[in-house]
C-alpha cells in the first residue's frame, strides 16, 4: 500500500519545517544580471539582498542554466547561459520550503514551466525585480548554407532580436574577417525576433568557410549576443560522406538526409534534380544558389563512402548506371521496373494500393533493430515492387495489401563480395518521418540500414573532426570519431592572436561521440594524427561566449506573486508525498522485519 501511494503521489497535510530548510532564497545567477559589464547594478543589488537574507535565517541557492545549492554561491559571478525558474523551485517546494524570495532582472525563459510549478506546489514566493529597465538588441541565430561550387552564390540566414520599436538594427557579415554583405531590419522590441537574409556574392574560399555577423550601431549594456558565428562549406565537401542524388524529388530526400548523417557521423551533401543537366544542392538557405550541371554531381557521388540514389526509373540519365555498378557502399529507391533494371532486378510494374507493415519482423541482419516494429499502426506504403527470381536479396520488412494479401518485401539488402547495398521497391517511407509519433521507426529503419552497410568497411573519408563546429563557452568539445580512429590525438591551438587559450595534445579513447575538456572562447585549429603520429586530419572550429540570456522580455512580477499568492492559497499547507522522508524509511523497515522474521523462522 505505501509503495502505491508513492506511486499515486498525492498531496498529504504538512505544516512544513521551522529554520533554514523553509525559507529560501532564489538568486538569478545568469548573465543577464551582469548587464552594464563592471557596474551591472543588478548582480550588486541581487548580492547584498541575498547577504541580508542570509543573515536573517535564509537560504540561498542560485539558478540560471542549473540550480547550484553551495552555500558560496553569491561569491560566484553570473554566468548562466539562460535563466530557468522552474527547476529551482520544484527543488525548493521538494526539499520542504515553505516560504521563497526570487531576485532576479524578470527575464525568465520557463515562464510556462514557473506557473506549472506553481500550482499545487504550496509555494509562497515574492518576486523581487532587481533591475532596471534596459533597451537590448542581439543577434539569436546565424545560418549559411553549403554551396556546391565557390562560384555559386549563397544566402545567410540571421534572427535579431530585442532594439526598441521603431528604431532599426544594422548587421554586418564577414567571410574569413572581410565584409561580404550587410542587412537593415526594424527592430522587433523586447523578447520578439526577425529573421534577415543576406545575400553573399561568390566565394573566394573552399572548404568549412567562417562567417561572423556583427550588430553594429547598437548602444547596449550586454555586448554578449552581438556577434554570432558560422560555418558553411564552400565547394567539395571536406570528406567523403553522405552524397543523396534525387531524380524524382519528393519529401524522402529531406527526412532521409538528416537520418543518415546523424547516424553514420559523415558529412551529408544532396542534390535534386531540377531540369535536364541541372541540379539543386539540398539544405538550408540554399534555395536560391545556383544550380550545378551532372558533372559536378558525378563527382561528388564518386567519392562518397554512402551515395543514395533516389528516384531510379525509365528517364534516369545513363551516367547514373555506372554509378550504381561502382559504388561499394549505396542506397537505391526504384520507382519502376526500368529502375529495377540498373541494378540488375527484376522487377514488377509498381502495384497500386495501400500496404501495410506485416506483423512479424522476418530474420535478417536488421531483425534486432526493427523488433519494436512488428504490428505497428505505422501509415501504408505506396507503389511496391515484387522481386520476381532474385537471388542474395534479404528482406527486413514485409508489407501486405490492405493488411490481407500475401507478404511481399519493400526493403532489400543484398552483398556482393566487398559491396553492400539496400534497395527500395516502394514509395511512401517519408510518410513514417512526417507524422511525430512515427519517426523513431523511420530512424530504425534506417539507422539500421546503415550500420549493416557501413560495418566493416574501410571509410576513407571518415575522420576526426568536431561533431559541431561552433561550441557554445563552457561545454565539453565534442568530437566524431569513427571505427578503426579510436586512440588518435588531436592537437589544437588558437588561431588568432585574440584568443587567450593555448595549445592542447588529446589523445581521443574510444568511437563515436567523445568529448573533451572546456576550452576557452575563441577559434581554434586542429590537427589530427594516428597512432603512428602520422597526420590524417585537419581543421577548425570555434568555442561560442555568445548569449540570448538578453532575449526574453521581463516578465510582469505582479501576475506571477497573484499566480504564487493562490497557489499557496489554495495549497492549504500540503506537500507532495514522495518528498517526505517517512514512507521510504517505513518501506525500509518493513522489509528488514520481514528478513528478521524469515530467518528466525528458517525460511530463506
Amino acid at each position: 500500500m505505501i509503495v502505491l501511494a508513492l506511486l499515486l503521489d498525492p498531496s498529504v497535510p504538512w505544516a512544513g519545517t521551522a529554520g533554514l530548510t523553509s525559507r529560501w532564497v532564489l538568486l538569478d545567477a545568469s548573465e543577464s544580471m551582469a548587464a552594464g559589464g563592471e557596474d551591472a547594478a543588478a548582480w550588486a543589488e541581487a548580492v547584498r539582498r541575498a547577504e541580508a537574507l542570509r543573515a536573517d535565517g535564509w537560504r540561498v541557492v542560485t539558478f540560471g542554466a542549473v540550480v547550484d545549492q553551495t552555500s558560496d554561491a553569491v561569491d560566484l559571478a553570473p554566468t548562466g547561459p539562460m535563466t530557468r525558474l522552474g527547476p529551482a523551485l520544484d527543488v525548493a517546494a521538494e526539499s520542504g520550503a515553505r516560504e521563497v524570495r526570487v531576485l532576479t532582472d524578470m527575464r525568465i525563459e520557463d515562464v510556462v514551466a514557473v506557473r506549472a510549478a506553481l500550482q499545487g506546489s504550496g509555494l509562497g514566493v515574492t518576486f523581487e525585480n532587481v533591475a532596471d529597465q534596459i533597451d537590448n538588441a542581439g543577434i539569436f541565430s546565424l545560418d549559411v548554407g553549403d554551396r556546391a561550387a565557390p562560384a555559386a552564390a549563397g544566402i545567410a540566414v540571421l534572427e535579431v532580436y530585442g532594439g526598441a520599436p521603431g528604431d532599426s538594427l544594422s548587421v554586418q557579415l564577414l567571410e574569413e574577417g572581410m565584409p561580404v554583405g550587410s542587412a537593415r531590419v526594424a527592430a522587433p522590441g523586447q523578447g520578439l525576433r526577425s529573421t534577415v537574409e543576406v545575400d553573399l556574392p561568390p566565394s573566394a574560399n573552399t572548404g568549412a568557410v567562417r562567417f561572423e555577423a556583427v550588430l553594429s550601431g547598437v548602444d547596449d549594456d550586454f555586448a554578449a549576443d552581438d556577434r554570432a558565428v558560422a560555418y558553411g562549406l564552400v565547394g567539395a565537401p571536406e570528406e567523403a560522406g553522405v552524397v543523396l542524388i534525387s531524380f524524382r524529388p519528393d519529401w524522402e530526400p529531406r527526412y532521409l538526409l538528416p537520418v543518415l548523417e546523424r547516424t553514420t557521423g559523415l558529412a551529408g551533401s544532396g542534390f535534386l534534380r531540377a531540369g535536364p543537366d541541372r541540379y539543386v544542392s539540398m539544405g538550408p538557405a540554399l534555395e536560391r544558389a545556383d544550380p550545378v550541371d551532372s558533372a559536378t554531381v558525378r563527382r561528388a557521388a564518386e567519392g562518397a563512402s554512402l551515395l543514395v540514389l533516389h528516384g531510379l526509373s525509365d528517364d534516369t540519365d545513363a551516367w547514373v548506371g555506372g554509378l550504381v555498378g561502382r559504388a561499394p557502399r549505396s542506397i537505391a529507391f526504384v520507382f519502376d521496373a526500368a529502375g529495377a533494371s540498373l541494378l540488375g532486378i527484376d522487377a514488377s510494374a509498381p502495384r497500386a494500393g495501400e500496404w501495410y507493415l506485416g506483423e512479424e519482423i522476418p530474420p535478417s541482419p536488421l531483425s534486432g533493430e526493427l523488433a519494436g516494429l512488428a504490428g505497428a499502426d505505422l501509415p501504408p506504403l505506396t507503389g511496391v515492387m515484387v522481386a520476381q527470381g532474385a537471388s542474395g536479396l534479404v528482406a527486413p520488412l514485409t508489407v501486405s495489401l490492405r493488411r490481407t494479401g500475401p507478404a511481399e518485401a519493400p526493403l532489400h539488402l543484398r552483398s556482393d563480395g566487398g559491396r553492400r547495398s539496400a534497395v527500395v521497391l516502394a514509395q511512401g517511407l517519408w510518410r513514417w518521418a512526417a507524422r511525430p509519433d512515427d519517426r523513431d521507426a523511420y530512424e530504425a529503419v534506417w539507422s539500421g540500414v546503415a550500420g549493416w552497410l557501413l560495418r566493416d568497411a574501410s571509410l576513407a573519408g571518415a575522420e576526426v573532426r568536431p561533431a559541431e563546429r561552433v561550441v557554445p563557452a563552457g561545454e565539453p568539445v565534442p568530437w566524431q570519431v569513427p571505427e578503426g580512429r579510436a586512440g588518435a590525438t588531436v592537437g589544437i591551438r588558437p588561431d588568432s592572436a585574440a584568443n587567450p587559450g593555448g595549445a592542447n595534445e588529446l589523445t581521443l579513447t574510444g568511437s563515436g561521440t567523445v568529448f573533451t575538456e572546456p576550452l576557452s572562447p575563441g577559434p581554434y585549429r586542429y590537427t589530427v594524427r594516428d597512432p603512428a603520429g602520422d597526420s590524417v586530419a585537419g581543421g577548425r572550429f570555434d568555442v561560442s561566449d555568445r548569449s540570448t540570456d538578453m532575449f526574453p522580455a521581463p516578465a510582469d512580477p505582479a501576475r506571477l506573486i497573484f499566480e504564487s499568492a493562490a497557489a499557496a492559497a489554495d495549497d492549504g499547507g500540503t506537500r507532495p508525498l514522495r518528498t517526505l522522508p517517512w514512507p521510504y524509511l517505513l518501506i525500509i523497515g518493513l522489509l528488514c522485519a520481514e528478513w528478521i522474521g524469515r530467518r528466525r523462522s528458517g525460511l530463506r
